[in-house]
């Protein structure tokens, strides 16, 4: 598969269906399922509304989406700019390590690059070796002084009403 002619696009209305399948590869990938709880009705009011909350770019070979990357537009008080979290990178198995996921970074920089961001940032499973092993490749640095907190479901309800 050397050589491939990989092109990246922004997703349409008309990827819905598209857009659900990879997410829910990858929450197959991520071992985790039973939390898949996105519809196309839910993707399509965040994601193709007034004020889009989320981006997905696709990365197509052969006009066949083959991965995708699911990202937003944050902010850094400390570097009083903008940034962009990617919420989702994922390449089917048989198209990774053949520069899909390079070609998503590359564009995901690009996008960047272009609107001022200060920082492109992302979570990665600790158990998975070779995305962490892709991910510094492309220049990323593992931040181990930094935790992940969440509050969700049951847990926001409780805070929120105290």
């Amino acid at each position: 598969m050397a050589n491939l002619d990989i092109k990246i696009r922004e997703a349409e209305l008309a990827d819905l269906e598209l857009i659900l399948a990879f997410i829910a590869q990858k929450s197959e990938f991520d071992g985790v399922p039973h939390l898949l709880e996105a519809t196309a009705d839910k993707l399509q009011q965040t994601l193709f509304c007034d004020s889009p909350l989320v981006r997905v770019l696709f990365a197509e070979v052969a006009e066949k989406a083959v991965g995708f990357a699911m990202f937003y537009v944050s902010y850094s008080s400390l570097l009083a700019q903008p940034c962009l979290w990617l919420d989702d990178l994922f390449v089917q198995a048989h198209f990774r390590g053949v520069g899909v996921g390079t070609a998503l970074l590359k564009s995901l920089a690009q996008i960047a690059e272009s609107t001022n961001c200060g920082r492109i940032e992302w979570t990665v499973n600790t158990g998975n070796a070779p995305g962490i092993s892709f991910y510094q490749k492309q220049g990323a640095r593992l931040l181990e002084n930094i935790r992940v907190c969440r509050i969700d479901g049951d847990a926001i309800n409780l805070l929120a009403s105290k």
